[in-house]
């Protein structure tokens, strides 16, 4: 009971309610079935079945149903009454009757279904319970017209004669538990048996969704490529879009699938915005544009491509048509002037929309991640699940569901850079996988609470004991490793850049972040309500990817607010317009706001950090640019950010004579030389896996690269001899380190001495050949140097490194300042501080080397004891041209 949440606690006490209520209307009902007369039990019947009625009308009309459906709900019911009257005038049904539709026996028979009602329920979720129940009483009460004895007897047997003598079997062993080694094999052989089903429950779940999903999609496959073939097929049309009038969108009207695979036949119609039809907008990834298979609309042939052929299979439904809109269909893509004007009708599209479907596809196991969300959010809805120990089902892990949920969190659609807006302005967004649609919002909590650090473990990807498995950008460890060596080994290879999710869950989390209902969302940033200023935006979402670069921009005006009426008019979707004037348009419109700051997006600029020639400045933000780390500024909070700048306002503006940006800076020092090791980075594909002790030796090198840059250089004239080195275990973490949550805080000396402790591990096990010679190594080192592993503080310490450090390089700076800096850092290169800045950048002389080019940025940096504000006082300011 303690591990009840107070939900929880609410709906058990509603279903003890449940089986109080129907066991006191059965035991009045078994009276009254023999005093009262028939006419009067009739009348009662007909009554509770229009009662009953009315309450679903109800429901109906407040779940916003059509008429239709209402119509259709309310006939079902009356034939029901009608039924019971024509079949079961003299009879006593009434026990029956009300023992079950009293909701006494509802709680048996729909309870184990409660995980899509006891989370997100709502008027629909009560309406089936209502018909359901009822509709199975009068099932149960017409089947017990003729065979009550029948029924009587398997009760008899159920509950008498097998249920008390187990129930005093039970009894007895469990008040023996302890003292009967009897009692101890009966719960063991129990726990086998719970097992076994629990197993059997697994590949049940796996073959069905071979055959639910798997095979139809294998068949229609076929079929389509079959028709496509056929010769009338080809002297068919190809369909031709009409013109739109202003303020109209085109809509898909879906037809209706048979039993057995078929050609898809859609029509498309055009309609008004304003008022808004009703219509389904789809969200999804358009993956290639190659136009490899064909549908027929208005009996025209129609090529598309195998995203959009795979979305329109899983949305066509056997029972009606459906009315989609599908940017990829429902758009000329060869009109650039009707796809300008419709991307800004985007916003209105989505936030019209009946429901938004977002449709991550994948292939058919996804059906089995359906399920286990609803569970989990079950689980979380009622439970207080910190309190459950989850490592001791690490094998968990190794289940197929879990495996189709881990695929699901790693799915590119959630790195799609058009899904920002679609998922945070539609009003009743649900995703949908595998025939199961799934409230955004109870997706997203179940994602957070999976990404707990306690139940990490459970989306594993790997069976590889000392193998990694990598989804984007993020490394998760195999926990099942002997102790100490997992503890010691995971904090080097677990890489979450920016918080303690990987890269499409912190997507996920940013999306969510900016729906309106964010601010019930467990884990919610919804608070931070500048999050929709263009430059946050911008910011947040540099790492989604589009298959056009501009859509980076053009996704999110339709959401971002206070751009200004000038920048509402430079930013005018505009696919005519080359991908860089995009860029800079963007970048000019921001640095031209004056009422917040938005000196960060800096951070997201330079040349530090890829080879390719760029035709615009370098103060302009590269959105296009895949960088495998993130800055170290932050915009959501202010309590714990780096504050470089101490509390000098941001001053800049941009020179449009010389196309720069002119910020107002204080220079303090040069690079003087950089660590030989070159960027931390694993060198692995997406996806790729590889043996944890190949990485050993990388992190390895990384360190003592470092630690001779230090020896090479080990002090100045204004530092004393062996700084550097001394001050290496901080510049590692860039003066932080990474709590379990995303919380990013200031270290103290105890790290100091665990990275001398982190170090010489290093140094031991670096020349490990296997994993029973490294388990043989670790065994050899002294206790007390365990110490730090035991404590977590080693952990701690290592993960923070591979955070501060990873895609970047160390270097040293002419004061003998350890810095942390872009791959593409150079010698010579000056660090400035600009005013409004959490941190400082790197520049470097224009290579045009006249007066008026000025400075190139490189990028941002991090550098010792300048990062809270320390140089700010007694420098001299200057005026820095940015090219």
């Amino acid at each position: 009971m303690e591990n009840l949440t107070e939900r929880g606690a609410r709906l058990l006490g509603e279903r003890l309610g449940v089986i109080g209520n129907g066991a006191l209307i059965a035991l009045l009902t078994l009276f009254f079935d023999w005093v009262l007369p028939r006419d009067i039990k009739t009348t009662y019947v007909i009554f509770d079945h229009l009662f009953r009625a009315r309450r679903t009308d109800n429901s109906l009309v407040s779940s916003k149903s059509s008429w239709l459906t209402r119509l259709s709900m309310f006939s079902a019911w009356l034939g029901m009454c009608m039924a019971y009257l024509v079949w079961a005038p003299s009879r006593r049904l009434i026990m029956i009757y009300h023992g079950i539709t009293g909701n006494g026996a509802s709680l048996l028979i729909w309870s184990w279904l409660a995980m899509q009602n006891d989370g997100p329920r709502n008027e629909i979720n009560k309406l089936q319970n209502v018909f359901l129940d009822t509709a199975l009483a009068f099932l149960v009460s017409s089947y017990s017209l003729t065979h009550r004895p029948l029924l009587w007897g398997l009760t008899e047997w159920a509950f008498v004669r097998m249920g008390i003598p187990l129930l005093c079997i039970g009894a007895s062993l469990y008040y023996f538990r302890e003292k009967l080694s009897l009692a101890r094999n009966y719960y063991q052989v129990r726990l086998s048996v719970w097992v076994f089903i629990y197993r059997g429950w697994d590949v049940f779940d796996y073959v069905e969704a071979q055959i639910v999903e798997r095979l139809p999609r294998y068949l229609q496959h076929k079929w389509s490529s079959y028709q496509q073939g056929r010769p009338e097929r080809a002297r068919l049309s190809k369909y031709r879009y009409r013109p739109l009038d202003a303020g109209e969108i085109r809509l898909l009207i879906l037809k209706r699938s048979p039993f057995y695979p078929s050609v898809i036949q859609a029509e498309i119609v055009h309609r008004p915005i304003y008022p808004p039809p009703y219509y389904e907008a789809v969200s999804y990834r358009w993956g290639s544009s190659e136009l490899t298979e064909e549908i027929l609309v208005d009996g025209c042939r129609f090529p598309v491509t195998t995203a959009a052929f795979s979305l329109l299979l899983a949305r066509r439904s056997v029972w009606r048509e459906r009315t989609l809109w599908i940017d990829a269909l429902c758009i000329n893509q060869e009109d650039l002037q009707e796809k300008s004007e419709q991307v800004q009708l985007m916003r209105d599209i989505y936030h019209r929309a009946s429901r938004v479907i977002a449709y991550p596809a994948g292939d058919w196991r996804l059906r089995l991640a359906g399920s286990l969300i609803y569970q989990l959010w079950s689980l979380i809805y009622q439970y207080k699940t910190e309190k459950m120990d989850w490592s001791a089902r690490s094998d968990e892990a190794n289940q197929p569901r879990w495996r189709a949920l881990a695929d699901l969190f790693s799915n590119e659609y959630f790195n799609r850079a058009w899904i920002i807006q679609e998922i945070a302005v539609g009003q009743n967004t649900e995703l949908y996988i595998g025939g199961t649609y799934i409230p955004w919002m109870v997706f997203a909590g179940v994602m957070n609470w999976c990404f707990q650090p306690k139940r990490k473990h459970l989306l594993i990807g790997t069976d590889n004991v000392g193998s990694i498995w990598r989804t984007g950008r993020t490394f998760e460890v195999c926990t099942r490793l002997p102790v100490p060596l997992g503890l010691f080994v995971s904090a080097i290879l677990k890489l979450e850049v920016s918080t303690n999710m990987s890269l499409h869950t912190q997507n996920i989390a940013v999306m969510t972040s900016l729906r309106p209902e964010a601010e019930s969302w467990i884990g919610s940033i919804g608070r931070f309500t500048h999050m929709i200023d263009l430059e946050n935006l911008l910011y947040i979402t540099f790492n989604f990817r589009s298959a056009d670069p501009r859509d980076k921009v053009f996704g999110l005006i339709g959401i971002a607010r206070n751009i200004g009426a000038a920048g509402d008019a430079i930013l005018t979707p505009d696919y005519s317009l080359p991908i860089e004037q995009v860029f800079q348009n963007t970048a000019r419109v921001i640095f031209s706001l004056r009422d917040r700051p938005t000196i960060h997006m800096l951070a997201l600029a330079g040349i530090g950090y890829s080879e390719r020639h760029r035709t615009m400045p370098s103060w302009v933000p590269n959105l296009c640019e895949e960088r495998i780390c993130y800055p170290y500024s932050n915009v959501y909070k202010t309590e714990g950010n780096f504050n470089a700048s101490g509390e000098l306002p941001q001053s800049l503006k941009i020179d449009d004579e010389t196309n720069s940006l002119i910020v107002k800076a204080i220079t303090i020092d040069q690079v003087l030389d950089l660590s030989e090791f070159g960027i931390l980075d694993w060198g692995l594909e997406e996806r790729d896996t590889i043996d944890l002790l190949k990485i050993l030796p990388i992190v390895h090198s990384f360190v003592h690269a470092a630690i001779d840059l230090c020896e090479k250089h080990p002090g100045s004239p204004s530092a004393p001899i062996q700084m550097a080195r001394e001050r290496l275990w901080w510049a590692l973490i860039a003066g932080r380190v990474t709590t379990e949550g995303p919380l990013r805080i200031p270290a103290d000396e105890v790290f100091k001495e665990a990275f001398q402790h982190w170090l010489r591990h290093l140094d031991h096990l670096v020349g490990a050949r296997s994993w029973s010679h490294y388990a043989r190594l670790i065994e050899g080192i002294p206790g007390d140097d365990l110490s730090f592993i035991a404590d977590g503080t080693e952990t701690t310490y290592q993960f923070s490194v591979v955070d501060a450090c990873w895609g970047r390089r160390l270097a040293i700076t002419t004061s003998g300042r350890l810095c942390v800096v872009p791959p593409l850092t150079k010698v010579g290169d000056s660090v400035i501080i600009p005013f409004g800045s959490q941190t400082p950048f790197l520049i470097r002389k224009h290579h045009a080397h006249s007066e008026d080019a000025g400075y190139e940025l490189v990028g941002e940096a991090w550098v010792d004891g300048v990062m809270h504000g320390e140089m700010m006082e007694n420098v001299d300011e200057e005026f820095i041209r940015i090219s």
